[in-house]
């Protein structure tokens, strides 16, 4: 994020701001009204970190009705209070999912105009209402009254590839039975891991063999942990000492006939997976927990709201946690030919012009996100193909 300059302009005199703690208006409320410049929604702050499906579910409706009119507003702005982790303050993960949400809106309609912003909790709300503020940045962050960021693409110098300083414990990796959790546990047993417990919620490998002088060190699991019972009984029986969260399922829809069933679908085990963990690690530190994210979350991707909201969560999670020392790391994944949900859906030519990534590829980004000292710089890693 790097500075800028506030927005001069005042706020337009026509316009509506929606509180998550209020009842979103009937579609006939909102149709009825006047043609408004601007409609702000505020996911306000709580005191959890959990993820809120409830907000999501709100966005969802405000945008399915926002797109249906006739005259929709000028501008849509999604307001978040700590969702980000500028100029050093501790990020709020509970809304972070609504930045994903925001950047696949953005893409599905764009005469919309959303734009996402985030401000500290303890600005007053009389502040808050320069957000409503003509502004030509999609996504800005307010770190006080009149300081502002924007997010701005930067070099990264190049990491090493070494793999020697990686924890070799025990390692739990939750959809570890899908072809990026095999690949990760390979690599695992190559840098000296004590016991690798594969879970998934079947518990079955299916047509992907497992080798054997691998298989050794390894365990099959079934556990769902977007189910917080099981959750504690993969960390407790496994007894491991870091994590890799790569639990996760695609239910892909355009805005206009998403439900929020689909945004629950795909929540429960990427979001609210990663949440039981967090909370069962802080009893209990981990070593390393690694969560599996997506470039969908930076970029958005048509056809794909919960899934960009869902990973949006993991990095603002890894942020918030980050935050308060712990060693954790948010790995971006672009499409990965040989395996994962981009392999399953596209053909070699479609994932050679989407830049995809090998499965060696995804090996070393992971091997490099597990690195202590990459991850004390790097809260959240995207490993773009070049």
């Amino acid at each position: 994020w790097a500075s800028a300059a506030p927005a001069s302009a005042r706020p337009p005199l026509t316009s509506l701001l929606l509180a998550t703690r209020h009842r979103l208006p009937r579609g006939d409320t909102l149709a009825a009204t006047p043609s408004w410049q601007a409609v702000a929604m505020l996911l306000e702050a709580c005191s959890s970190a959990a993820p809120l499906l409830h907000a999501m579910h709100l966005a969802l409706a405000l945008a399915q009705q926002l797109a249906g009119r006739m005259a929709p507003p000028r501008r849509v702005v999604m307001l978040t209070c700590g969702a980000l982790a500028c100029g050093g303050a501790p990020s709020d993960a509970a809304h972070g999912g609504a930045w994903g949400f925001a950047r696949v809106l953005r893409l599905e309609h764009a005469t919309l105009r959303t734009q996402s912003a985030d401000v500290s909790c303890e600005t007053p709300l009389a502040a808050r209402c320069m957000w409503l503020a003509p502004t030509p940045e999609a996504e800005v962050a307010w770190t006080g009254e009149s300081h502002v960021v924007v997010a701005r693409l930067r070099a990264c110098p190049t990491a090493s590839k070494a793999t020697a300083s990686l924890a070799a414990g025990a390692y739990a990796i939750t959809g570890g039975l899908g072809g990026l959790g095999l690949r990760a546990a390979a690599m695992l047993v190559q840098i000296g891991a004590s016991g690798i417990a594969l879970c998934s919620r079947s518990g079955r490998v299916g047509g992907r063999a497992i080798d054997a002088a691998k298989g050794a060190l390894m365990r099959v699991a079934a556990c769902d942990v977007g189910d917080a019972a099981d959750a504690l009984a993969l960390l407790a029986c496994a007894a491991s000492t870091s994590v890799l969260h790569a639990a996760g399922v695609l239910h892909d829809k355009m805005l206009r006939s998403m439900a929020t069933s689909d945004f629950h679908a795909v929540f429960a085990p990427k979001a609210l997976g990663a949440w039981h963990v967090h909370t069962i690690a802080m009893s209990t530190p981990l070593e390393a927990f690694s969560l599996f994210s997506s470039v969908a979350s930076t970029f958005g991707n048509v056809g794909q709201a919960n899934y960009a909201g869902a990973n949006a969560y993991l990095d603002a999670l890894a942020r918030s946690w980050r935050c308060h020392g712990a060693f954790v790391s948010s790995l971006q994944i672009p499409a990965v030919s040989g395996a994962g949900m981009g392999a399953a859906t596209f053909d070699k030519e479609q994932l050679d012009a989407m830049g995809a990534i090998s499965l060696d590829d995804f090996a070393t980004c992971l091997s490099i996100a597990l690195t202590p000292a990459r991850a004390a710089t790097e809260r959240t890693l995207a490993p773009l193909a070049q």
